[in-house]
């Protein structure tokens, strides 16, 4: 495959990365819950029977993927642009970014389950 879309694809990684760490500041800071990360349609952020124990519960997870997207979309970025990183080092970054994602996903899955 050309580099050029997984060139693209690690901009993205890294764009994700900001926004979902801007979804993180804006819940700890003003409280509100960017529903575009977190919710599907079909859930009505209003109807939470615990808003702050959502908060509570999803925002390291938020945190931590939105750092582990920036950490992986960068490492892309500087294997394709500055140097070539290892394969074995590059391949430990692509796993842990998906074994985040897959964590997140259930654990937003939870998160709404238990507070809706």
């Amino acid at each position: 495959m050309d580099n050029s879309i997984w060139s693209v694809l690690d901009v993205i990684f890294v764009g994700a990365g900001f926004y979902v760490l801007y979804g993180w500041f804006v819940m700890r800071t003003k409280g509100e819950i960017t529903t575009t990360i977190l919710l599907n349609k079909e859930v009505d952020p209003k109807k939470c029977r615990d808003l702050e124990g959502y908060k509570a519960y999803i925002s390291p997870k938020m945190l931590i993927l939105g750092i582990s997207a920036l950490i992986y979309g960068t490492a892309g970025l500087v294997n394709t642009y500055v140097t070539p990183l290892p394969g074995v080092a590059y391949g430990i970054v692509m796993v842990l970014f998906l074994a985040v994602l897959i964590w997140f996903a259930l654990a937003a899955r939870k998160g709404v389950e238990k507070f809706w």
